[in-house]
């Protein structure tokens, strides 16, 4: 039955194609064209929005001796210059081909501390605005939440109010680095 049916209607779509002239080619075509560039549009304008990595670290901080821009070192280094103490750094690249604002970076703990459940790190180097492929790391000092394992997540937010989460399988490196750096028993 189905067989049949499929005969027929391939039976009424070649007769309907042998009736065809060029204008009803060309209308056929232009119809074809036109939808196949608004699903383009389509797809191309859900695509375009912010995309950006986040990722989190442990480390020193160093400055350079040529221009005093610090940098970040891994706290295994004896590099001569480094400062003593670890930082909790967040780095956000943008990675999409809008500009975002870097507006802010924070977190939330396990169990709240002091009645809350979040906190907000004072930045050093923001808002920022950050263009297609541009990167900046801001860090903080190691607290003690960090150190006893209280943070369970850290993110960054934009000036729109969208929220990018430091990844789990980076957070569960800065947990292992913090315990072996930070003399944690």
């Amino acid at each position: 039955m189905l067989g049949q049916m499929l005969l027929l209607m391939r039976g009424k779509l070649i007769g309907w194609l042998t009736t065809w002239n060029l204008t009803t080619f060309l209308a056929v075509w232009g119809a074809v064209v036109a939808t196949a560039n608004a699903l383009w549009s389509i797809r191309k304008d859900l695509r375009d929005k912010i995309k950006v990595k986040v990722s989190a670290q442990l480390g020193r901080i160093g400055f350079r001796e040529d221009d005093g821009q610090p940098y970040l070192a891994n706290p295994g280094l004896s590099i001569a210059g480094l400062d003593d103490k670890l930082y909790v750094a967040v780095s956000v690249t943008n990675v999409g081909k809008r500009p975002m604002r870097w507006q802010g970076w924070g977190g939330k703990y396990k169990t709240p501390v002091n009645g809350g459940g979040s906190f907000v790190v004072n930045a050093r180097f923001l808002p920022r605005k950050l263009e297609e492929q541009e990167h900046l790391v801001e860090w903080t000092d190691l607290d003690l939440q960090f150190v006893q394992g209280n943070v369970k997540r850290l993110m960054a937010w934009d000036a729109a109010g969208n929220e990018w989460a430091v990844p789990r399988k980076d957070m569960k490196k800065l947990a292992k680095d913090i315990k072996k750096y930070a003399d944690v028993r």
